[in-house]
């Protein structure tokens, strides 16, 4: 940032408890970075050159615009509100149309949104983008041929930046240790800025990995990493850990830290020489704002882009009432970072997946309630096992269920066509993930009638 620009913003912000922000994000520079090879750093140039000075022309002389890791920042030093929103809205447009007019553009889009935010909330998105920013500027170069050499030297190097002689730490300098309640609290350096409440909650008690079994080729070749509870006799997972505290930073803090747990997951069964493919879940809520969606991404870009093909990510709590083009953003620009995008929606025996036509989910489905994952299949589930089939191989998807409570069940769900399944049924849950392993469903009834948590089970090479 240069004098000039420290200056102005200071400016901007002296005396404001809150500040106007617009944001402007770049939502497939990593397509663009691939196919361009040598010439990538300076398309890169290019394109921020570019697109600043469109914006800037754009905006008011007190307004202040900042270059940040994959798109802009702007405050607004009149406009707000409604205005503003409206403003930003525009701009996007126009700059999206310019886009398509340029030979080295014409794939770029953007994403942008205007919002009132604390002004210390500003500050740090401003300091956290422009440390990004000036890493990835650094980095620019064309990445190499995606082989399996490739994937090794990339988590190696993954691997090695991360570690510490006080252990492994996270992307944003966080450890990469479990962070406890306690720790969180006191102010460590791998702590979520979470509200009182959803400590005094004591939100989840551990993280894990739930095995998730493919029907078609009999094999558990992925888990789900899931915050886990446990309350009385039973367990609750994600969201639910929370125990109802409507809080929307506790949302993104539990979805940050599983993040995190799925990489500390897939870099220690790596380390060891083996292979995993791992789910992340990840709240709608958490990815709906684009400011709040960009935070979440930063996570994931810490993963080396050849490790990403053994990454799912999978979007939970996806509402009835999302506007179509909000839903189509999310999960378009989520494809950069892994081998498929999931979506789990509340569970019903009467399916329409037609709201996610142009969404590019590879994966549907839900997780049944307590009550119906326990009782014996009735003719309404049976043929809402084989609607949400139906809808789901019409826009070329597969079918998932999750918290499956007996074999009737499942049997029902397999002869219905739906592929992944998870639940007590399936595996106990895991501390840490485990390679592909074969289990059949004979292997699965068996587990419900033997002592040992575990099956009988073999490894695939």
């Amino acid at each position: 940032m240069s004098p000039d620009l420290k200056q102005k913003l200071k400016k901007a912000l002296a005396g404001k408890a809150a500040v106007e922000m617009g944001q402007f994000q770049f939502v497939n520079l990593d397509e663009i970075r691939s196919q361009a090879g040598d010439e990538w750093p300076e398309i890169r140039d290019k394109t921020y050159e570019v697109s600043g000075h469109f914006i800037e022309k754009r905006l008011a002389d007190d307004d202040v615009l900042i270059r940040c890791q994959g798109g802009f920042l702007i405050i607004f030093s009149q406009m707000g509100g409604v205005e503003a929103e409206a403003h930003v809205e525009e701009i996007n447009d126009e700059l999206n149309e310019f886009f398509l007019g340029e030979d080295w553009l014409e794939k770029l889009r953007s994403e942008a949104e205007a919002r009132r935010v604390p002004t210390d909330e500003f500050l740090s998105i401003v300091a956290r983008t422009q440390a990004e920013d000036s890493v990835e500027t650094r980095q620019a170069r064309p990445e190499p041929e995606q082989t399996k050499e490739a994937a090794e030297e990339a988590a190696a190097g993954w691997e090695k930046k991360t570690e510490t002689t006080d252990g492994p730490k996270g992307p944003k300098g966080g450890r990469w240790e479990k962070t406890t309640h306690a720790k969180a609290r006191s102010g460590d350096e791998g702590a979520l800025d979470w509200p009182e409440e959803a400590y005094e909650a004591k939100a989840w008690d551990d993280i894990i990995f739930q095995p998730v079994w493919d029907s078609r080729n009999n094999a558990v070749l992925h888990h789900v990493c899931q915050a886990r509870r446990s309350v009385g006799d039973r367990h609750v997972y994600g969201r639910d850990t929370l125990m109802g505290i409507d809080e929307a930073e506790a949302l993104r803090g539990l979805d940050r830290e599983v993040a995190l747990a799925a990489q500390r997951g897939f870099q220690t069964v790596f380390a060891q020489g083996g292979k995993c493919a791992i789910t992340i879940p990840v709240h709608y809520e958490t990815l709906s704002a684009v400011s709040h969606r960009m935070e979440y991404f930063s996570i994931l870009q810490a993963v080396p882009k050849p490790i990403r093909k053994y990454f799912q990510i999978r979007v939970d709590s996806v509402p009835s009432g999302a506007p179509v083009t909000q839903m189509q953003e999310v999960f378009r620009s989520m494809r950069h970072f892994g081998s498929d995008i999931l979506a789990e929606i509340g569970y019903t025996t009467k399916w329409d997946l037609t709201r996610f036509e142009g969404c590019g989910i590879s994966v549907f489905g839900s997780a049944l309630p307590q009550t119906a994952s326990l009782r014996e299949p009735d003719d309404d589930a049976v043929m809402g096992f084989m609607q949400l089939v139906t809808q789901a191989r019409a826009l070329q998807g597969e079918a998932f269920l999750n918290n499956l409570g007996n074999p009737e069940l499942l049997n029902a769900a397999i002869s219905a066509g739906i592929r992944l399944f998870s639940g007590p049924t399936i595996a106990a849950d895991e501390d840490e993930p485990q390679p592909a392993r074969a289990l059949d469903f004979a292997g699965i009834a068996n587990r419900l009638h033997k002592p040992d948590p575990d099956p009988d089970i073999r490894v695939i090479d």
